[in-house]
């Protein structure tokens, strides 16, 4: 079993994400934007709960690179990012709950 340096070493995150440092970069964060920014695109008013880096760079920690979402929008886009197939579905409307989805994007 790797150890957290390890891990961290393979990821190339600079900050351990049970460490004091981590802690306040993602509190100060998620309190200037405290709703999943995804489920707002789509209207709805989730609550973050975590940080994704939009560049996935782990290493950039720069709060404007730090993205709140919940954990739902964060293990998608993870998958997502990971080459995998993921699906978001669709609200009772029928509309897409996928905020990349074409018939949510502006035109």
């Amino acid at each position: 079993m790797k150890t957290l340096r390890e891990r961290q070493q393979e990821t190339g995150r600079t900050l351990s994400l049970n460490g004091a440092a981590w802690r306040r970069l993602r509190a100060s964060v998620l309190e200037r934007e405290p709703l999943c920014r995804d489920c707002w695109k789509r209207g709805r008013l989730t609550v973050a709960t975590d940080l994704d880096h939009h560049d996935n760079d782990p290493r950039n920690n720069d709060p404007d690179n730090l993205v709140p979402l919940c954990a739902p929008c964060h293990s998608r886009k993870t998958q997502a990012d990971m080459g995998k197939k993921v699906s978001a579905g669709c609200d009772a409307n029928g509309q897409p709950l996928d905020p990349d989805h074409p018939w949510n994007t502006a035109r």
